[in-house]
Parts: C-alpha cells; sequence; structure tokens
C-alpha cells in the first residue's frame, strides 16, 4: 500500500485525512502526503486537484511541563527530553488511511514501498527543516509518553535501524555498521558518528525519526514536513486555488494509473463530463506513467482561465480528449438539493470547520422546499475533525447527548456531548455510507443510529476509530501521533470492525451521486417513502 496524501481541496477524507488524511506523511514513493490534524477522524484516501480540509476546531491540549520526567531513560535518549517549543495544539483529529479500498487486511503489517530520499540527498536543504538532536528527542518522547498504546522500545529501535539502512542504500553508503548500534546509548550520536560524514546528519535525523514511527506499525502517526504541514493547513482552510474540482488517486489495482475518483458538482471537471473511474492516461500531451499526485496536482492546477488538455480512457471507449477551463475552486463540505418526490439529498464530502454551519443551512434548505425526508450522504467521506462531527450530529439531538467518546492509553474517558439544542428535522431520516465512509463519518452514522434517528443503508463503512493529535514544531513541521481509540454512544468499537448498516446494498462507487444508477440512493429514497406513508396514514 503506498502513503499518499490529497490533491485536491476537499480531501474525499478519501482524503486526506483524512485526515485524513490527509492525508499527513511523508509516502513511501517520496511524495508529500498531507494528514490532517486536529481531532480529527479523516481518511486519507484519493486526492483531488482542490486541497480539501478539516479545520481547526476547538479541542486544544497543552503539555504540562511538569508531567515531564526530568530525565528520559528509554532506549533511545539518554538526555533530558525538551517540551517542544510550541505546546498548544489544535484539535484532535480521527483520521483514516490514504487509500481503504487497497487495505482490505486492516489487522495485517501494512506492504509500503521504500521512502524514495533521492530529492533531499541531492539537495538536503530542500527538506525545508532541519531536524536535530532535540527535534529526535521531542519525538521521542511524545511517542513514549503519548501514544494510544505501550509503547514497545525493540519495535521502535529495529524500525529506526530499517530506515536507516534504507537511507544509507539510497546514499550508497553499506549499512553494516548499523549492526554495531548499541540501543542503550543515544542512538542518533552513534548515527553521527558511523555516518555523519558521508550523510548529511539532517536527513539521518530525519530516516530515524521515520523509522521510529514506523516501528509503531500505525499508518495514522506519522511526521510532517513544513511543506506537508502547510499542504495540510491549506487544507483545513479551504483555501481557494485554479483547478478543475476533481479527486484523482493511483489506482494500484491498474498499476498505478492515475484516474479520477470523483469529480466535484458544479465545478469545470464535471461540466465537461468527466466521470469517475476516468483513467488520466496524458496531461497536456505528457504521460502519466509513473506521476506521482503530487505532480499530476502541479500539472492539472493553473491560473483561472487557463485551459488543461486531460487524455480520458474510459472504459469501452477509445481514448478522448477533453479541454477544461481552469476556474477558482472553493468547494463547500456539504451541498443541498431537493429530488423528485420531495425528497431531501445532503451531501457531506469532509468534516471540516464550517461543516454543522453548512449541514444546518443546507437541512433548512430542503425542509424550506417541503422535503417530507432526507438523505444524509457520508460516502466517499473519509471524516475530519471529531467536533465537526458532533457539531452535525448534534442538530438532531437534545442538548447534552452523547454523540461520541474516547478512551486513550490510561484508560481515561472522554465524552464528547452535543452543545446545541438540535431538535432534528422531524422528517424521516436515512444516512447512507460505503467502505470509503470512515471516522468523523463513522462516529456521525453510528450516533445517529445508536440515538434512533436514522436508517444507515449502503455497505459496511471503513472501520477507522483512532483518534489523531498533532503536535507542531516552530520550524513548521509537525508530528502526528494516535493518542486515543473512540466508541460509538452505546459502546460500539469501530476501529478496525466498522459499521454494518441497516440496509446492505452493494454499489460501484463511481455512481455515487447520479440519481439513477445510484441504487444506494433510491433505496433510502423508497425507505423514506414508506415512512411518510406509514406517517401518513390514518
Amino acid at each position: 500500500m503506498r502513503r499518499g496524501g490529497l490533491i485536491g481541496i476537499a480531501a474525499l477524507a478519501l482524503l486526506l485525512a483524512t485526515l485524513a488524511l490527509g492525508w499527513g506523511l511523508m509516502s513511501r514513493s517520496g511524495q508529500a502526503s498531507p494528514a490532517v490534524e486536529q481531532t480529527l477522524a479523516q481518511l486519507d484516501g484519493p486526492q483531488l486537484d482542490v486541497r480539501v480540509s478539516p479545520a481547526t476546531d476547538s479541542m486544544v491540549v497543552k503539555i504540562d511541563p511538569d508531567s515531564m520526567a526530568d530525565e528520559q531513560t528509554g532506549t533511545f535518549v539518554s538526555e533530558p527530553a525538551e517540551k517542544p517549543a510550541e505546546a498548544e495544539q489544535p484539535p484532535a483529529l480521527a483520521q483514516t488511511p490514504k487509500d481503504p479500498k487497497k487495505d482490505k487486511n486492516k489487522d495485517k503489517d501494512l506492504e509500503l514501498e521504500p521512502r524514495d530520499y533521492s530529492k533531499w540527498l541531492k539537495s538536503p536543504d530542500s527538506m525545508g527543516f532541519d531536524p536535530d538532536a532535540e527535534y529526535f528527542r521531542n519525538i521521542y518522547w511524545q511517542i513514549r509518553e503519548n501514544y494510544v498504546e505501550k509503547v514497545n522500545e525493540d519495535a521502535l529501535f529495529n524500525g529506526l535501524k530499517a530506515e536507516v539502512a534504507n537511507l544509507l542504500k539510497q546514499a550508497k553508503v553499506s549499512p553494516d555498521a548499523l549492526k554495531r548500534l548499541d540501543k542503550s546509548k543515544n542512538v542518533l550520536v552513534q548515527l553521527v558518528d558511523l555516518y555523519g560524514n558521508k550523510v548529511d546528519e539532517r536527513l539521518l535525523t530525519l530516516a530515524a525519526i521515520y523509522g521510529m514511527l514506523d516501528g509503531l506499525k500505525d499508518p495514522y502517526s506519522v511526521l510532517m514536513t513544513p511543506e506537508e504541514y502547510r499542504k495540510l493547513q491549506e487544507q483545513m482552510q479551504a483555501v481557494g486555488f485554479g483547478g478543475i474540482g476533481i479527486y484523482i488517486e493511483l489506482d494500484r489495482e491498474q498499476k498505478n494509473q492515475l484516474t479520477v475518483f470523483e469529480p466535484i458538482e458544479g465545478t469545470p471537471a464535471a461540466k465537461a463530463g468527466l466521470e469517475s473511474g476516468d483513467q488520466i492516461l496524458k496531461i497536456d500531451g505528457k504521460p502519466t506513467t509513473n506521476i506521482t499526485l503530487d505532480m499530476a496536482q502541479a500539472a492539472i492546477r493553473g491560473k483561472p482561465g487557463t485551459n488543461v488538455v486531460l487524455t480520458i480512457k474510459r472504459r469501452g471507449a477509445p481514448p478522448k480528449d477533453f479541454t477544461v477551463t481552469r476556474q477558482e475552486i472553493q468547494v463547500v463540505s456539504v451541498t443541498s438539493k431537493l429530488l423528485d418526490n420531495q425528497i431531501g439529498y445532503v451531501r457531506l464530502r469532509q468534516f471540516g470547520q464550517d461543516t454543522a454551519k453548512e449541514l444546518e443551512q443546507g437541512v433548512q434548505n430542503v425542509l424550506s422546499q417541503g422535503a417530507k425526508g432526507i438523505v444524509i450522504d457520508l460516502r466517499n467521506n473519509g471524516g475530519g475533525y471529531i467536533d465537526a462531527a458532533v457539531g452535525v450530529v448534534g442538530q438532531f439531538l437534545r442538548r447534552g447527548s452523547l454523540v461520541v467518546y474516547t478512551v486513550n492509553r490510561t484508560g481515561k474517558r472522554r465524552d464528547y456531548n452535543s452543545s446545541i439544542s438540535g431538535d432534528g428535522p422531524h422528517v424521516p431520516v436515512v444516512v447512507l455510507i460505503n467502505e470509503y465512509s470512515a471516522s468523523a463519518s463513522e462516529i456521525t452514522a453510528g450516533a445517529l443510529r445508536d440515538h434512533k434517528v436514522a436508517t444507515l443503508v449502503g455497505t459496511h463503512s471503513f472501520g477507522k476509530g483512532s483518534v489523531q493529535q498533532l503536535y507542531p514544531f516552530p520550524d513548521d513541521s509537525a508530528l502526528k501521533l494516535t493518542i486515543a481509540r473512540f466508541y460509538s454512544p452505546s459502546g460500539k468499537v469501530i476501529d478496525k470492525k466498522g459499521i454494518e448498516p441497516d440496509v446492505s446494498l452493494k454499489m460501484e462507487p463511481r455512481f455515487v451521486g447520479k440519481v439513477k444508477q445510484d441504487t444506494q440512493l433510491q433505496k433510502a429514497i423508497e425507505l423514506i417513502n414508506k415512512q411518510a406513508a406509514r406517517a401518513e396514514a390514518p
């Protein structure tokens, strides 16, 4: 499974994200992939040529200096660990992996491609930051003190050696001396002594940190370079840019073929006729063979008003050129419309800063037009901020109702209760989920069902139930670390289990939102019509 990022604005959380997410680590292919952090529940999945993001929220975590030991006696650090310079943290996240459909065996170790250090080996300054011994200690301390599970020091040490060996091989330096590393002593000092005259010390430090995190075997605990963190922040703030409005992915089942995961309704891509599943063979005449998502994003995005030509291969048809005019892309997280038979359709693409407010507006929009029932579509939504999910669910529950709770490594429970006086739309509600619905989407679906507000239709959800906390550093890099797991109000485990819908109905994700071909949506409409008919019966 590759580590990818989100190449667009709403980071499908399918981004991203993710939350989700990511979206936020260096991909094993050398590609930067944003990951979101706050209390995030997001899927790091397909990317779009817009960057999407959950935004900062209200849960702030502070590191208590008094709680830190005067000296760390762990395996890798023999000197006092320093408190990160920036102690105030953004809200936490519940975020999912980059490509869920290729991650079906979640209990197995991920098979990842080696990270590519070639660019940084040529120009270490292009890293954009200077990780040093103090930085290394800070990362190690956070892992040891705050990770959701007790840390296996041997796993960290072995992960470190493996990743440093990967770096050394790419630098054409023999890794044999790594056998002499003594884990009871300061490992970073030993690495610098062994290889500091052959490989840039900053790269050695970075590889050591990547390796420690790899040792956790947790795809959601990652280090973000300043560039990756910047992209994450762009997503969080939903910054506009010149693009065409599509989610894209590298389809591993098709030899990493650049593929349209989904066009966003109302954007140039959708108006031009691009469809989910379209293979992008060329961008402006240049073949996409071996292209990375970042490279594809850079090629597709551009100044509003300019054109980009995509050579598309669609199943059953010969390649065809699509000329698409870029425009300023500002993708909101919620869209709504009234379907035939007075059914309100409200789609959530991610759980960001303004999602709860946008949902309220969307629901009121369809209700004001006489909707007799509402379909909330969480399909292909990889999540976002937990607080955003709480705000969404709160619109259907009484103030103080439990939406979700988390449990950290010490067993401490934290409840997330609705803080608004939502009372529901007083019409039947059906929630659509699929295998790409993750984290915050699962929080929302699980809570609405547990409180008997909605019926769930679709396919089994992804199963991402862990919470990540973001620890930013002064150099604009950041650590994203899994600190807790979350549970539905009734205590159901979501992590690695997912949510089974009340009505199970398989459908190709490319038909999502295409009303006539969307059999899951049609089933939701059927259920609402039946409920509405029963309510009207004398």
